[in-house]
């Protein structure tokens, strides 16, 4: 089988190479950005020192952010209104972050609602009758760099992927929190040029995602610059089954479907670039650009991570949310995307610790997995 993956990735990289921009899905769709959070005064509507470096998002009733600078999560409304639950997350810097709508991965003998990753090879979850204010680990990987993570839930079963960025491969968990071997071609894809690692995983439009960034060997930092980045596609069984190749990308990041609502862009595969701070969007097998401003420009956000859709609680089904570590990961932005003249609302209550459903992520995170083979299956670059 190797063989038949390695032809497949070599085609793939070869349309990657040659995509255009389809003009009218330029033109037709403006978007606005609207700063909501932020630890600096003036930023945003909302002031909160917590807020530095947000990394990974989680939705439901109400908004959960993993703050990477100050090594805690902090819960918001959909207006962007802060909640009374604030945890600390040991292990190190939070990074990604998932919602847990079963009964597995348990902490102290209760399931973690809330899962996080760290840099230091840590895996934490949080229960609140566990303990309200603490997450407590429960995986550890030495010399391992989770820069991101995701919950796929099949109709067996469910485990973890954590992207692990010092050592390029995503690595999975069981629901008891153990480690799973992966056989090496499960989410591989050995055709990437040298030095590209695992940055992020995700689940969006019924596939498994990989973002890869070129990581600097002397520093363990991605390394910018245009077109330095692939999305590989993998099914639920860890088989390659595409890959987006160069075109928009600089060491990407956040990836999720657009939201309904959005034009020529709903539905499409979105990529938010950590390098240049643009977000881009695929459908099929075309890239359709980057997403513009009402006055037609490319719309930047420094040190963007996390893209995440909102919820009809949480920002509303045609909101965007986004986090990003601005000013060079020293401070942080929260905030939503959202078409022209589209304001975030919000209708949760309370502290929000179990998100309410959604029809795209049944658990109100992207928790979702593909039950069956990926569509597209005739196209070799993917699909989307």
């Amino acid at each position: 089988m190797r063989p038949r993956i390695i032809t497949l990735c070599a085609v793939a990289v070869v349309l990657g190479a040659t995509l255009t921009t389809p003009a009218h899905a330029t033109t037709r769709t403006r978007f606005d950005v609207i700063p909501l959070v932020s630890d600096v005064q003036g930023k945003a509507p909302v002031t909160d020192p917590k807020v530095v470096n947000p990394w990974g998002l989680a939705m439901g009733k109400t908004l959960w952010v993993s703050n990477t600078g100050t090594g805690t999560a902090t819960v918001y409304s959909g207006t962007g209104k802060k909640e009374q639950t604030e945890v600390a997350i040991p292990g190190g810097a939070p990074t990604g972050q998932v919602f847990n709508p079963g009964e597995g991965f348990t902490v102290k003998g209760k399931p973690a609602t809330f899962i996080f990753s760290s840099p230091s090879g840590a895996i934490t979850g949080w229960n609140a009758e566990v303990d309200p204010k603490n997450a407590i680990i429960a995986a550890f990987t030495r010399g391992a760099d989770y820069k991101g993570l995701e919950l796929v839930q099949t109709e067996d079963e469910a485990f973890l992927l954590a992207a692990d960025f010092a050592n390029g491969r995503i690595h999975a968990f069981d629901e008891d929190f153990r480690r799973i071997r992966l056989a090496r071609w499960q989410f591989h894809d050995g055709a990437l040029p040298d030095g590209y690692h695992a940055y992020n995983v995700a689940v969006a439009n019924g596939n498994i995602w990989v973002s890869y960034a070129l990581r600097d060997p002397a520093t363990g930092k991605p390394v910018f610059g245009r077109g330095k980045g692939f999305v590989s596609r993998f099914n639920a069984s860890g088989r390659l089954t595409g890959r987006i190749s160069r075109t928009g990308l600089n060491a990407p990041w956040g990836i999720t479907a657009a939201p309904q609502g959005w034009g020529p862009y709903s539905g499409s595969l979105l990529v938010g670039n950590f390098g240049d701070g643009t977000v881009h969007a695929y459908k099929q097998g075309r890239h359709l650009g980057s997403l513009r401003d009402s006055g037609g420009k490319q719309i930047v956000l420094p040190g963007l991570w996390d893209l995440e859709r909102g919820t009809a609680a949480t920002g509303g089904e045609k909101s965007l949310w986004f986090s990003a570590g601005i000013d060079g990961t020293k401070h942080g932005l929260i905030g939503v995307i959202a078409p022209q003249g589209t304001k975030p609302t919000s209708t949760g209550t309370g502290t929000g610790a179990s998100p309410s459903a959604s029809p795209t992520h049944p658990a109100g995170h992207k928790s979702s997995a593909p039950a069956t083979q990926p569509p597209s299956q005739n196209n070799p670059y993917g699909g989307y």
